[in-house]
């Protein structure tokens, strides 16, 4: 099975169950899953009411941004933030640009 960002109903899932996921696409050790899942002084049921596909906190609610294909390559976007519309928002765009190929970028020496 390839790995893509393309992750229908994501929104719908659990923090535990998005977590899961991000840790399979994402490859990340159970260290780092750990990190994630530490919430500090802002618990995670009230994050998952703030933003949308709330894995972790960082003091603020931590999601993921989906559906990003960049330069051919499939990318799961982490926001820090606490505007409810903005993940949703770069993820409904992500998902809209990828049939098109997603975004292209490129870069010059300074």
């Amino acid at each position: 099975m390839r790995k893509t960002s393309k992750i229908s109903g994501f929104y719908k899932l659990s923090p535990e169950k998005r977590l899961k996921i991000v840790r399979e696409l994402a490859g990340l050790s159970k260290e780092e899953v750990e990190l994630l899942r530490k919430t500090g002084a802002l618990e995670l049921k009230q994050a998952n009411r703030m933003i949308e596909n709330v894995i972790g906190t960082t003091e603020l609610p931590l999601g993921i941004a989906t559906n990003f294909l960049i330069n051919n390559r499939d990318y799961l976007i982490p926001m820090a933030i606490e505007e409810p519309s903005v993940v949703a928002a770069a993820s409904n765009a992500a998902k809209m640009a990828r049939p098109g190929g997603g975004f292209r970028t490129e870069s010059t020496p300074p």
